[in-house]
C-alpha cells in the first residue's frame, strides 16, 4: 500500500515541472537565483546586414586612410649658431715655425655648442684635415694654432682655407656663410729664406764650386749689410757652434727636422750668435746676425746645404736653386 502511495504521488509532480518550464522558456531565458527577473537582452548592434553572425557574410572592415605627413619645420636663422668672427692671424705659415692662430666666436642661445675646423687645400677636392674641438663656449672669443703639421708628420706645401662648423645640442647646425671660411687662404711652406732683409746673390766667384785657393767654393754666398738678422730656414738642432779664424769665422751648422740636410752659416758677426750648440730650433727662429769674421772680404752670409752630415757622411750640393725657390715666397 505505502508503494502504491509513493508512485502516485510522484506522477502529480510531473505536470507541475513541465508546465514551470514551459513558463521559463516563454519569458525568453534562465531565471537568477532569487529573482523573478529575466536576463538582460542582448546590446543592440550598428552592424548591417550581412555582418558577422547568424548571416554568415564578411567581417566589418572601416576605410583605410593614408596618415597625413608632418609638417616640416623650417628653423628660423635666429634658432640656430651663428658665426660671430672668424680670422687668421697670417697669410703664410712655415712648418715647424710659429703658427698661425685661427680665431673665433660663436653665438647661439645654446651655452655650449660642439665645434670641428677643417683644413681644405686650395685646388683639391674634400677637407684634407679635420679637427674635433669639442663642446666651446658660445659668446666668447676662441683660439686654435696651426704648425703645419698632421698627425705626427707635416702638411704637404701649399695654400689652405681654414671651414668652420658648429652645432648645438638640439643638433642646429652653424649658419652656411662665406664667413664660414677664414679670410686669405694660408700658404704653408717647409722652409724659408735665410735673411731678413735685403740681400743679393752676387757674381759668378760666389756660387757653388767657384774656385778657391786649394779647394773649391762648396756653398753660395748671399751679400747682405753687416746685422741682417740670420734665421733658420727649417727647424732642428743646432750640431755645431764655434769658430775658426783662417777660414769660417763664427759659424754654426743645422741639422733639419725630418730631413736628411744640414745648413752651414758661415762669416757671422762676432757677439751676434743666440743659440748654443745642443739647442732646438724652430723654422724662422733667430739665429745670428751677418758679418765679415774670418777670411772674408766683405759683409756676407756664406751658406752651405750639405746631403747629410757635415763632414761625417755626408755632402754638399748646390744651395741656389732652394735659395731662390724661398726667396720667392718668404
Amino acid at each position: 500500500m505505502f508503494a502504491l502511495a509513493l508512485a502516485l504521488a510522484l506522477a502529480a509532480l510531473v505536470p507541475i515541472t513541465q508546465a514551470r518550464a514551459s513558463t521559463s522558456a516563454s519569458s525568453g531565458g534562465a531565471q537568477l537565483p532569487g529573482t523573478t527577473e529575466p536576463s538582460a537582452p542582448a546590446p543592440a548592434t550598428s552592424e548591417p546586414s550581412g555582418a558577422s553572425g547568424a548571416s554568415g557574410g564578411a567581417p566589418y572592415r572601416p576605410e583605410l586612410t593614408k596618415p597625413k605627413k608632418k609638417a616640416r619645420r623650417i628653423r628660423k636663422r635666429h634658432d640656430r649658431p651663428v658665426l660671430a668672427s672668424f680670422q687668421v692671424s697670417r697669410t703664410a705659415l712655415f712648418a715647424y715655425g710659429q703658427p698661425a692662430t685661427v680665431s673665433y666666436q660663436i653665438n647661439d642661445r645654446s651655452r655650449y655648442v660642439r665645434v670641428k675646423l677643417a683644413f681644405v687645400k686650395v685646388g683639391a677636392r674634400g677637407a684634407l684635415y679635420r679637427y674635433n674641438l669639442g663642446r666651446q663656449r658660445t659668446g666668447v672669443a676662441h683660439d686654435f694654432r696651426w704648425r703645419g703639421l698632421a698627425g705626427e708628420g707635416q702638411a704637404p706645401e701649399g695654400q689652405y682655407h681654414f671651414r668652420i662648423s658648429a652645432r648645438d645640442p638640439d643638433g642646429n647646425r652653424l649658419v652656411r656663410s662665406s664667413a664660414a671660411v677664414g679670410g686669405a687662404p694660408l700658404n704653408l711652406r717647409d722652409h724659408r729664406f735665410p735673411l731678413l732683409g735685403p740681400h743679393g746673390f752676387g757674381g759668378p766667384d760666389a756660387r757653388f764650386g767657384a774656385p778657391r785657393p786649394g779647394h773649391r767654393h762648396q756653398g753660395q754666398d748671399i751679400t747682405a749689410a753687416e746685422g741682417t738678422p740670420v734665421v733658420a730656414p727649417r727647424a732642428g738642432l743646432i750640431s755645431w757652434r764655434a769658430y775658426q779664424a783662417e777660414g769660417a769665422g763664427y759659424y754654426l751648422v743645422l741639422a733639419g727636422q725630418g730631413e736628411p740636410y744640414n745648413y752651414v752659416f758661415m762669416h757671422l758677426k762676432q757677439g751676434s750668435i743666440l743659440v748654443r750648440q745642443g739647442d732646438l730650433v724652430q723654422t724662422g727662429q733667430p739665429l745670428a746676425q751677418v758679418g765679415s769674421t774670418g777670411e772674408s772680404s766683405g759683409p756676407h752670409l756664406h751658406f752651405e746645404i750639405w746631403d747629410g752630415p757635415w763632414y761625417h757622411g755626408g755632402h754638399p750640393i748646390d744651395p741656389l736653386p732652394m735659395l731662390q725657390s724661398w726667396d720667392a715666397y718668404s
